[in-house]
């Protein structure tokens, strides 16, 4: 997704020189559970399953959520037709806390834990994760927004109307390792418009009107932190 700009395995192009890890700094371990299954004639040496840990944070109207970690699994490579295909495999996000609850006052779900509200990024559908000069590609999510006081389906973007991301790159990604390949980088988008909160009974409003919702383009910045890696699927052994 946009961090993948690295040559591909099969392409006979040399990777660039890695840069030097900090040795009190371990590298992360990836999972490639997530792999989805190759399209019918794909050629596993030529295609790759890429996996994307990213951290950051969102600035949603009145609404500032400090990210933790999220992972993005996909796949991609040559078509027997000759054009290039992409696969989504799984998006998982650990929900995070909004700063201010669900008021928007600093240090309130410290202090009152009731009225404190998480939110967990959710795939939304769509992608297109073919890098297209500094542009990163799209994504459509969801914000699944809980807490003791809001029902269960309360959220920002549904599933008919989702939130579609524009991800570009902040400067050139980095090699932080050829063995395994592992690479950083930053996206942001500071395009996205945020609707107002869904199917969150009569707090919805007072989620509204204290977080500025529904947030026009502009108002609003996502940042993401990632490392990325990845594998043939011949490397897979799939």
């Amino acid at each position: 997704m946009g961090l993948s700009a690295a040559p591909s395995l099969a392409d006979g192009r040399a990777a660039p020189r890695a840069a030097p890890a900090s040795a009190a700094a371990p590298l992360p371990t990836f999972d490639f559970t997530d792999c989805p299954a190759l399209p019918a004639g794909a050629d596993p040496d030529k295609w790759r399953c890429e996996v994307h840990v990213a951290t950051g944070g969102m600035q949603l109207g009145g609404l500032t959520v400090p990210l933790r970690p999220m992972t993005i699994t996909h796949a991609e490579g040559p078509l027997p037709d000759g054009s290039t295909g992409q696969v989504f495999g799984a998006m998982h996000a650990t929900p995070s806390p909004a700063t201010g609850g669900l008021l928007d006052i600093p240090g309130l779900p410290e202090r009152a834990p009731m009225l404190g509200v998480n939110v967990e990024t959710k795939y939304g559908g769509w992608f297109d994760f073919l890098s297209h000069g500094t542009s990163a590609g799209g994504l459509d999510v969801t914000l699944a927004l809980s807490g003791p006081l809001l029902p269960e389906d309360c959220s920002i973007g549904t599933a008919e109307h989702p939130i579609r991301l524009t991800m570009m790159r902040k400067g050139p990604n980095e090699w932080i390792s050829k063995d395994p390949p592992i690479l950083k980088g930053t996206l942001w988008d500071d395009t996205v418009a945020i609707p107002a909160a869904t199917d969150c009974g009569p707090l919805g409003a007072v989620l509204d009107h204290r977080n500025n919702l529904p947030s026009p383009a502009g108002a609003n910045s996502v940042t993401l932190d990632g490392l990325y890696t990845f594998k043939t699927y011949t490397q897979l052994g799939r």
